[in-house]
């Protein structure tokens, strides 16, 4: 596929947190940012207050196109 690129060293985790801008009371948005640790994915939101939400496990292929979207590849899986 032209335009994509294959990922080999991607994190091991999407994090997922409820967030507000330091100093503000909106509603929290949900921010999901992919990284191998909590600590590595809250240091991108520096500047936000954040309410850990999930931790999910990437253990599959990702390939990014040049738009910017990603595309996931699972090859079977256990569903025990």
């Amino acid at each position: 596929m032209a335009g994509t690129q294959h990922t080999q060293t991607h994190p091991k985790f999407t994090w997922l947190f409820l967030g507000i801008p330091k100093g503000q009371t909106c509603t929290p948005v949900v921010i999901r940012i992919a990284a191998d640790t909590e600590k590595e994915a809250r240091e991108w939101y520096s500047r936000w207050d954040l309410t850990f939400a999930a931790k999910i496990r990437s253990e599959c292929s990702l390939y990014q196109y040049a738009s910017g979207a990603y595309e996931l590849n699972v090859m079977g899986g256990f569903h025990g």
